[in-house]
């Protein structure tokens, strides 16, 4: 039989498993070691949704 491929996350999964990061963080259940990859993954993350809301900002309806 075939293991199942997982299907990526929704834009409704995000806020809870990134609220589970957090208590994993805050718990010390993510190792020291691991840090450093964690954080340069959250790097990304900020400059993707800082470029985004810049778009979005650009393209928003202004008065006139």
């Amino acid at each position: 039989m075939e293991t199942p491929v997982p299907l990526p996350p929704t834009r409704h999964d995000w806020p809870g498993l990134l609220g589970e990061l957090v208590a994993q963080l805050d718990t010390g259940r993510i190792y020291n070691r691991d840090l450093n990859e964690l954080s340069a993954a959250l790097t990304a993350i900020s400059v993707s949704m800082t470029r985004r809301l810049d778009i979005r900002s650009r393209t928003a309806s202004r008065p006139h």
